[in-house]
């Protein structure tokens, strides 16, 4: 399959950003395949994602799509990265010298998904994408503020974590090694 020059940092930087500004609060979470054609980065297939699909099931979500666009992808391939975009409330962790309650309240209202009726909640919408090359993008606004945070990767050293992170990374490298025979490590 014919190799295009790798995308700069910025072209996907300039993505995630677009995507995260193109974002209206309070609508669906996406979930993007990422095509570079070696001048332009576009969208290929966009998942809207139900509410009533579970955050737990996004990993096997991504999975789904990002399969089918690998098999439509056999021949050329531009299929590049992916991108997922949702909405989640966020709290500080407690301090290590936080009372005993304090820590079980946290960890309860983690585990039941329950920060959005913390007073000390901060409503994000973020965009995290991945590419077949190992690298990862990030950006994030808050609901109170406006304010944005974007953030760049380009190995898993140091870069987030967590289900969905994992998922993105995952699915990007299956992509890289099926359509192009690359696994990076």
């Amino acid at each position: 399959m014919t190799r295009r020059p790798i995308p700069g940092r910025e072209v996907l930087a300039a993505t995630v950003r677009q995507a995260l500004d193109a974002h209206e609060w309070d609508t669906l979470h996406e979930f993007r395949t990422l095509h570079w054609d070696g001048e332009q980065i576009t969208t290929g297939t966009l998942a809207a994602i139900d509410p009533s699909v579970h955050p737990t099931d996004y990993p096997a979500l991504m999975v789904k799509v990002a399969r089918t666009a690998v098999e439509q992808q056999q021949e050329v391939s531009t299929l590049h990265a992916f991108l997922l975009l949702f909405e989640a409330h966020a709290v500080m962790a407690p301090s290590d010298d936080a009372s005993d309650d304090e820590q079980a309240r946290f960890q309860r209202d983690r585990l039941e998904r329950r920060f959005y009726q913390r007073e000390d909640a901060v409503e994000l919408a973020t965009a995290y994408c991945a590419d077949i090359h190992g690298r990862l993008w990030s950006a994030t606004r808050r609901r109170d503020t406006g304010a944005v945070e974007q953030h760049f990767y380009p190995t898993p050293e140091g870069a987030p974590g967590g289900a969905f992170v994992n998922a993105l990374r995952a699915v990007a490298q299956a992509a890289g090694a099926v359509l192009f025979g690359q696994v990076i490590e």
